[in-house]
């Protein structure tokens, strides 16, 4: 093999690398290898692509044969970084201890699959329009669920990106770094590509909104564990300046459900970012929470105990007060004679309403942390795994919940139902979704919508 068709086949695999396709640049790279074995671009090329692979015993080996034969410094570099990964961690958040399925973690699976659930009663009450004041208990449980789960849903996401990122995190390593920034990106655009088609089903999709979340929240990811709670608190700034310099009602002229020119390039912008179901200010704050919150010791059984003992008693207080029409009232109007103290308390529930994100946060954050402890007590319940092996395909199931129901239910002219219908319909449709995942995950790891994802995106 000559010089030209080297570089050509090293070129070849370095295209393959940058695809995220590393077991086909390592094919090829058996090939180069067998040729001409010790050249060293040709081994760096390995290196990478096993450093990729998580291979990290071939990785070091093939780190040191680079440095025995050519003193390469890059493969220095290298070495040092799997020394650092190898390496314990003084702060023990617990992660390593928490209980899994492979790679995932079952508490915050579950949490995902809960937060689903609850997604799928609130969208199928709402698209159907569910009517009647009867039973009263579902009347209570429908309006003590409302505008719950989907802060819930996204909280749980920024968690779920800091343990997707977690190996990169501690290695320090700059490129794994570089490269789950990268993957998360891409994963943005395509859930927001996914949404914009959920869309036309379903008004009240957020999926397109959620793509932008994530990309926002992988500006986050590797810098200092406080800036994502700063970075939540700029959210909420920004939302408060768009809320008082722009009008809520652009778009929303023909009623609640669509939103007029959608899908022109203003329309979207201003849908996504401003004033649609879930726009990305303020709603990003609480992935950004999610995520400082997976960088607490909550995996580990006494730190998350301890957010138990200060989370659960404040998220139930500030429940059971917002149950009283009159405690809000108190904020709107508070007359308590002193300008900057009302000036305050009305700041806390003028749009986009502090007090009420506040009250859906930290509702999310006993959610995560009460699945955790589940899980961990009851880790070979039956029970535990079904919703841990449903949330692990949380975005097939979300898009099937429009596609499979409200989409038919829609052509065929029978979308408006009753309360009790809509609810015995999400449950059916819940009950189907974990029966599927318990079974499909016997053979695959990934649901068919997360398969395509990391096929796609890497």
């Amino acid at each position: 093999m000559d010089q030209a068709e080297l570089t050509k086949r090293l070129r070849s695999a370095s295209d393959l690398y940058n695809q995220g396709k590393c077991v086909e640049a390592l094919a090829l790279l058996d090939t180069l290898e067998q040729a001409l074995p010790n050249t060293r671009e040709t081994m760096w090329m390995r290196a990478q692509c096993l450093r990729r692979l998580e291979r990290l015993d071939e990785t070091s080996q093939v780190c040191g044969a680079l440095i025995a034969l050519f003193g390469d410094e890059r493969a220095i570099a290298m070495k040092e970084d799997l020394v650092r990964l190898a390496a314990p961690t003084v702060m023990h958040s617990g992660l390593d201890d928490a209980p899994r399925k492979g790679h995932r973690i079952l508490g915050i699976d579950m949490a995902r699959s809960l937060a689903i659930f609850l997604m799928i009663i609130e969208n199928y009450k709402n698209a159907m329009e569910a009517h009647g004041d009867r039973p009263g208990w579902l009347v209570w449980f429908f309006s003590h669920i409302e505008g719950r789960a989907a802060p819930a849903f996204v909280t749980i996401m920024g968690a779920g990106l800091v343990l997707l990122a977690h190996k990169a995190l501690e290695s320090g390593d700059s490129a794994l770094r570089r490269d789950s920034t990268s993957r998360i990106i891409k994963r943005g655009v395509f859930i927001v590509f996914l949404g914009v088609f959920n869309y036309q089903i379903w008004p009240g999709d957020i999926l397109h909104f959620y793509g932008f979340y994530m990309a926002l929240c992988a500006l986050f990811l590797f810098r200092p564990s406080w800036t994502p709670l700063a970075g939540a608190a700029a959210v909420m700034i920004v939302a408060y300046i768009i809320n008082q310099a722009f009008d809520a009602r652009i778009g929303w002229e023909n009623g609640h459900i669509w939103y007029n020119g959608y899908l022109t390039p203003r329309g979207f912008i201003r849908n996504t970012f401003l004033n649609g179901y879930h726009p990305v200010f303020p709603w990003t704050a609480y992935a950004l929470v999610g995520m400082w919150l997976a960088r607490r010791p909550i995996f580990d059984k006494e730190g998350r105990r301890r957010y138990l003992l200060i989370f659960i008693p404040i998220t139930l207080l500030l429940e059971f007060a917002m149950s009283y029409p009159g405690f809000l009232r108190l904020f709107r109007d508070p007359g308590t004679g002193v300008a900057f103290i009302d000036g305050i308390l009305r700041l806390l529930v003028t749009r986009p309403s502090l007090l009420v994100m506040l009250a859906r946060q930290l509702a999310a954050i006993s959610m995560i942390l009460v699945c955790l402890e589940l899980a961990d007590r009851f880790q070979g319940s039956r029970i535990i795994g079904a919703l841990s092996a449903t949330g692990r395909m949380s975005l097939t199931h979300y898009l099937a919940h429009t596609l499979l129901v409200l989409g038919p239910m829609f052509l065929l002219g029978v979308l408006q139902q009753s309360r009790m219908t809509s609810f015995l319909m999400s449950c059916g449709f819940f009950a189907a979704a974990v029966t599927f995942s318990v079974v499909y995950s016997r053979r695959f790891k990934l649901g068919p919508l997360e398969a395509l994802m990391r096929r796609i995106t890497g």
